[in-house]
């Protein structure tokens, strides 16, 4: 089991969610786990890794091997997907975008700013070069030319 130390709280509103209540019991995701022999809060964290349809087919297969009785595969994977959506990195809220308050998203924002910037800096230069270099071609052809019809003509 955990060490109470290291338990974390970022689990708990998946842990202590209600899976069914009766009159005499309130069956939590914390109970289930524990009821399997599984670690709650390595099973959390677990989860929390995995992408959201494969979190919640694990859970959900857990639930309907609580009581296959009480529970259809079908209503074991709702009552996971409402879950699995406790979970930190599976709520809505997405945990960093390029305009978050925190430093991380700004230096995001900053790095990703400065390599477009960056990006259109060398493509200018080098359609600036590619033209001075046609223009070069063109005049050097152009000379060739005229010279050509001088050396032409004067025959």
């Amino acid at each position: 089991m955990t060490e109470f130390s290291g338990l974390e709280s970022q689990y708990d509103a998946f842990l202590f969610a209600s899976l069914s209540e009766t009159d005499e019991v309130t069956l939590s995701v914390l109970s289930l786990l524990a009821r399997q022999d599984v670690d709650p809060w390595q099973e959390a964290a677990r989860l929390t890794r995995l992408p959201k349809d494969q979190a919640i087919n694990n859970l959900a297969a857990k639930i309907w091997k609580s009581n296959s009785e009480r529970w259809s595969p079908s209503e074991a994977s709702i009552v996971a997907a409402r879950l699995i959506e406790l979970l930190p990195s599976h709520s809505h809220v997405h945990s960093s975008p390029l305009w978050a308050g925190d430093n991380t998203g700004r230096l995001t924002f900053w790095m990703v700013t400065w390599m477009l910037f960056m990006s259109v800096a060398i493509s200018g230069h080098n359609i600036q070069k590619s033209t001075s270099d046609s223009r070069a071609l063109a005049s050097s052809v152009s000379a060739a030319a005229q010279e050509h019809a001088v050396t032409g003509s004067s025959r």
